[in-house]
């Protein structure tokens, strides 16, 4: 069966289990590459139990990116239903919109090997969805004057 993904306004769900950024720094787009990948992602990942998307969406922008201080803000949610890069997905996920104004070291901690800043998005994503939701962050860019 074939996976299915589709993208919806920020809000249209009852619950989530995973928090995706996109994220600015200084005008371009910052991904980041995972300790074991060889391609580019954005910063995403489980919400926490007891934690809001927001907050997850904050954690997971810190952990796999070092950004320190940003501004956060909706963008959308998506539907997925299928396999992906070998893992099952079933549920809901909420997308925010970053802009990192200081980036720090990546914690210690983090999955991540080193970040990466973009003019557009790179041929090689971890994640190919991004595609589908990223137009509605370029808009955003757009109305902030990058």
């Amino acid at each position: 069966m074939p996976m299915k993904f589709e993208v919806f306004p920020f809000g249209s769900f009852q619950s989530y289990f995973s928090a995706d950024i996109i994220a600015l720094h200084k005008g371009k787009w910052l991904l980041c590459m995972h300790r074991d990948r060889t391609t580019w992602e954005h910063p995403s990942g489980w919400i926490e139990a007891g934690e809001t998307p927001l907050e997850a969406a904050k954690r997971e922008l810190y952990e796999e990116t070092g950004a320190s201080v940003f501004d956060i803000e909706p963008l959308c949610d998506y539907s997925i239903d299928g396999e992906l890069n070998g893992y099952d997905y079933h549920g809901n996920g909420q997308v925010y919109f970053a802009v990192v104004h200081t980036l720090g070291q990546l914690p210690p901690n983090s999955e991540m090997q080193k970040i990466g800043l973009f003019d557009a998005l790179p041929d090689a994503l971890t994640y190919p969805i991004l595609r589908d939701y990223f137009e509605i962050a370029v808009q955003k860019k757009e109305l902030l004057g990058y």
